[in-house]
């Protein structure tokens, strides 16, 4: 069990606001990881609870990308990252909070469901992990790692950075193309 819950699902089955408050203090058995998400426990949240409560959050429409939905994908060679990264529509005003990067897309990915979580495909979670590695090195260590396990050819890398915007791709674009040379 995940033991994640949005407080306002517990107040609607019955569950009164001062409880919840009291059993949130510290010390006390419950805690608030996001706001307005609970775990019901006191250990520090698991990488599952934390994306979990990260999707609770960001609401029904989120999707999770980068290394997080690169490992559900069964790439676990990457390090996880140290906040949680989303896609949600571009419609969509909720903002990011310290711990989850909300970002809004008018090109939604098509969502694969794993473990009951919603993950962009692999090419764009690719990318998204990718536009997100600040270091140049680690960014085609990513890359390189996704198109050798088989997960993502260069050639589905570059259309889907052709598909979509060219902001912060700059990078990633030189670094396949040096993929593409190697594995000629």
């Amino acid at each position: 069990m995940n033991q994640v819950i949005k407080a306002v699902d517990l107040k609607a089955a019955g569950v009164p606001g001062y409880v919840i408050d009291l059993k949130c203090r510290p010390g006390g058995p419950w805690q608030r990881i996001l706001p307005g998400v609970l775990l019901l426990g006191s250990r520090p949240p698991t990488r599952a609870q934390r994306l979990r409560a990260a999707l609770a959050y960001a609401g029904p429409s989120a999707v999770v990308t980068g290394v997080d939905a690169l490992h559900a994908h069964g790439l676990p060679a990457l390090p996880p990252p140290t906040r949680i990264h989303l896609l949600q529509p571009a419609t969509t005003r909720r903002s990011g909070v310290e711990e989850v990067v909300l970002e809004r897309t008018t090109r939604r990915p098509e969502v694969v469901v794993r473990a009951g979580l919603p993950l962009a495909e692999p090419n764009r979670a690719t990318l998204d992990a990718a536009r997100h590695e600040p270091d140049a090195l680690r960014q085609h260590h990513l890359l390189a790692t996704a198109v050798r396990s088989g997960l993502c050819t260069v050639a589905t890398l570059t259309a889907e950075l052709d598909a979509g915007s060219r902001r912060g791709t700059a990078t990633a674009r030189s670094a396949l193309k040096l993929l593409s040379t190697l594995l000629r």
